[in-house]
């Protein structure tokens, strides 16, 4: 019995069976109306003899996942571009091509698994495979998911190193003048992600309000391009400080006078910070990176530090000064405050400020 979908379209299955071994494989077919759908049941019944023969590899399948992936729940560019080079790097390569999904088995997988180096490559890849098999069983075309026999590699994130007073004030003073002064200090003052900062546009900034809108982030796909936030949580109005808010200030001044001079007036519908070499452009994600992999390279900063570490220091300094969990959670924009604080908030000397003396006024309460 035909079924509609919410994108409009009709779904019912057929099932073909193999004229030689009466195996019997269940096919998914679509058409926007009963017209279309009856249409392709019946190509597939009266399809050539190879039609019938054909049984899905894993090759197949996994390109027909991520083009339903693309297509059905609207996989953002960024991502469905890591997922096509784990299939093309890491999963491909190692499963013959002729391979039926169905006998693709857990003892292969876990070699697969074995030969990937990083940790955190490896559980990416576990996550994509998972996906494939849950699919492909959803489907009928296997009993079992053999991911399901494989533990999930853990991956231990290396924490960011935050930007102590030191390490800000050598940066500052390494930048002196520069946009990348009035960008560092606003990614200070603000936690933006990077992809965040280099979206932004003068129409986002309320100089009444002190205000930033976070709507979009420049992401990674083929080639950079202007995407969604990272998640609807990412969606969200961030308060500015009077100092924050003067930087911007000063930044637009001094761009204006930038583009003036080149004959071009700032709107408001232009970005807000500037590629380096050229204010015509805008800032991109490799430019930013770029950048800041320079300066710490050239200040011989720590290793574990990178533009990120702005986006943890600001979490740790409201945490110091013990702004609640939940209203730097939504200042970061992510989804849960259990996140931002194991993730994002560090460990520092100031966090045991005040405790001891606490501890004395209520051991003079139940002391004896």
């Amino acid at each position: 019995m035909p079924t509609k979908r919410k994108d409009g379209r009709y779904q019912a299955n057929v099932t073909l069976e193999n004229p030689l071994t009466g195996e019997k494989v269940r096919r998914y077919i679509y058409g926007y109306s009963l017209k279309e759908l009856e249409a392709e049941r019946q190509r597939l019944l009266k399809g050539h003899i190879a039609d019938y023969l054909c049984t899905e590899t894993f090759h197949h399948f996994a390109a027909d996942f991520l083009e339903m992936k693309r297509r059905e729940d609207k996989l953002e560019e960024s991502t469905l571009v890591s997922y096509q080079g784990f299939l093309s790097r890491h999963i491909l390569p190692n499963i013959p091509q002729d391979m039926r999904i169905a006998d693709v088995k857990p003892a292969l997988l876990k070699v697969l698994l074995a030969k990937i180096t990083g940790d955190r490559t490896r559980q990416a890849v576990y996550i994509l495979l998972n996906s494939i098999f849950k699919a492909a069983k959803f489907e009928q075309l296997l009993e079992n998911n053999p991911m399901e026999f494989i533990h999930k590699p853990k991956h231990r994130a290396t924490p960011a190193a935050i930007v102590t007073p030191e390490i800000y004030h050598k940066l500052l003073d390494a930048i002196q003048g520069t946009q990348a002064e009035h960008l560092f200090k606003f990614a200070w003052d603000t936690g933006l992600r990077r992809g965040e900062i280099v979206a932004l546009r003068w129409s986002d900034f309320d100089i009444e309000r002190s205000t930033i809108k976070v709507s979009k982030a420049r992401k990674m796909g083929t080639q950079e391009y202007e995407g969604t936030t990272k998640s609807t949580y990412g969606l969200r109005t961030v308060t500015l400080s009077a100092a924050a808010t003067r930087n911007l200030i000063a930044w637009k001044k001094l761009l204006s006078e930038k583009l003036l001079s080149k004959g071009i007036r700032l709107t408001d519908g232009d970005y807000i910070f500037r590629a380096p070499q050229n204010v015509m452009h805008p800032m991109t994600l490799t430019a930013l990176t770029h950048l800041f992999t320079g300066l710490k390279k050239r200040l011989k900063l720590p290793e574990n530090l990178r533009f990120h570490s702005f986006r943890h220091t600001h979490a740790t300094i409201l945490a110091e000064q013990e702004i609640s969990a939940k209203k730097i959670q939504v200042r970061l924009g992510h989804a849960t405050a259990a996140f931002t604080m194991d993730r994002y908030v560090h460990n520092t000397e100031k966090m045991q400020d005040g405790i001891s003396q606490t501890m004395d006024e209520i051991a003079k309460k139940y002391g004896r």
